[in-house]
């Protein structure tokens, strides 16, 4: 079963947290950087599960792989 958007909202800012203290910097929903898996050039979408069609390569958090993964590796089927 799928979780809530509430549910996926309180997962995410546990995940941003763990990856601005690894990182040792801030991520912003909207913002440009790169996917911390596959090292393309996308778009942080922090509050929906990457589908802003406007952020086009858009950065978001999976829980179905449990990581950080772009559109990019969506369409390569990056496991």
């Amino acid at each position: 079963m799928y979780e809530t958007p509430e549910q996926y909202l309180e997962i995410v800012k546990r995940e941003v947290r763990k990856l601005e203290d690894i990182c040792h910097c801030r991520i912003f929903d909207g913002e440009n950087n790169f996917c911390p898996r596959c090292g393309e050039y996308g778009t942080w979408d922090i509050e929906t599960k990457g589908f802003v069609d406007e952020y086009g390569n858009s950065i978001y958090y999976s829980t179905v792989y449990y990581e950080w993964r772009c559109r990019i590796c969506d369409i390569r089927r990056c496991n």
